[in-house]
């Protein structure tokens, strides 16, 4: 998958939520709607790092197996932070 294909699917996710307006859900940059799915709402800490974020993105289907993937390595990588 591309990161700019997965950014597209994560911006109608929010489309179809539909909390937040459409005009300004487009204003968000593909890293930023990107980052904003893998960042932890507790400490505030990304949940992967860069380098398999990179990783996940390229061999994900989909966005739910982008969240899956990104569930899965943040198992192992984020609970050093939170």
């Amino acid at each position: 998958m591309e990161a700019q294909s997965l950014a597209q699917e994560l911006r109608q996710r929010q489309y179809n939520k539909g909390l937040v307006a459409k005009h300004l859900i487009d204003t968000i940059s593909d890293d930023d709607i990107i980052s904003a799915y893998i960042t932890c709402p507790d400490c505030g800490a990304s949940q992967v790092n860069e380098h398999t974020l990179r990783a996940v993105i390229k061999i994900a289907r989909n966005t739910y197996h982008f969240f899956n993937l990104c569930d899965h390595f943040a198992e192992t990588q984020h609970r050093k932070h939170c």
